[in-house]
């Protein structure tokens, strides 16, 4: 199976290089990698298209657990967006990952994870043989990255908030 990437060749915010890549990707499925991996098994990929078909946004961690995703006292689960796969057209009908983010975009993979939940996909988690980094290409952006993760959480959580109301009681 070919597998392409896409490189910029300037910075443009994490969320919209997401979807630069999602419009110009040409094959059925795509997958969001961040630049801050390394690879522990050549085998990584294979996992993931295993777990990949129409309804589901495939991940290399699912976060259940309360603290950064909880809302109002409840945890919201999502992908971890430094390695998330989905089909493309479920991509697209979702509306891609959120532009409207203050970059560096925390937060993004929580809407993207929710988007995807409230088109009825499926979230599912596939252990790959990477190893995320964390944070490595943010390290020195303290005062930014603080104002961006403050503004983005309130707009997570509204969304959040907008979703249940508008789920089945």
């Amino acid at each position: 199976m070919p597998f392409a990437s896409l490189r910029l060749k300037s910075r443009q915010g994490f969320q919209r290089a997401c979807n630069r890549g999602l419009r110009a990707a040409k094959s059925d499925a795509v997958l969001f990698l961040n630049n801050d991996v390394t690879m522990t098994d050549a085998g990584w990929l294979d996992a993931i298209r295993r777990e990949l078909r129409p309804g589901v946004l495939v991940g290399a961690q699912l976060r259940e657990e309360e603290g950064h995703a909880e809302v109002d006292g409840r945890a919201e689960p999502y992908l971890d967006g430094w390695c998330v796969a989905g089909m493309r057209a479920d991509l697209k009908r979702i509306g891609g990952w959120d532009e409207s983010l203050v970059e560096p975009a925390y937060f993004g993979d929580n809407l993207l994870s929710l988007r995807a939940r409230m088109a009825g996909m499926a979230l599912v988690e596939a252990r790959v043989g990477l190893r995320h980094l964390r944070g490595v290409t943010t390290a020195e952006l303290t005062v930014r990255l603080r104002h961006a993760y403050d503004l983005n959480l309130a707009t997570y959580q509204l969304a959040v908030r907008e979703s249940r109301a508008l789920a089945p009681a």
